[in-house]
């Protein structure tokens, strides 16, 4: 054999592998045809009430202070006010 036969020889069996790699078994049947607005995946199911409450109970968990207190907080909002003849008469706003 020549060297020219021998590379064309492992061309071909890499050239295999490549294609062969991509048919992987993951890859089988997943959507390649989209559409824009439409969900075409596996219907969802519904979530059952011990589900929900476990959902609910983590998202309690989860949020702060804040949003488990009643009314606002204690604490002085930190923004200032606009003045009247401050920066947007500067920038020419007639507003």
């Amino acid at each position: 054999m020549t060297y020219s036969r021998i590379f064309t020889v492992l061309g071909a069996v890499a050239l295999s592998a490549a294609l062969l790699a991509g048919c992987r078994s993951e890859e089988q049947g997943r959507i390649t045809n989209y559409q824009p607005g439409v969900y075409l995946g596996k219907k969802d199911t519904e979530l059952s009430s011990a589900q929900m409450r476990d959902l609910r109970l983590r998202s309690v968990y989860q949020s702060d202070a804040v949003s488990r207190s009643v009314g606002g907080g204690a604490r002085k909002s930190d923004v200032r006010k606009p003045t009247p003849g401050g920066r947007t008469k500067k920038q020419g706003n007639p507003y």
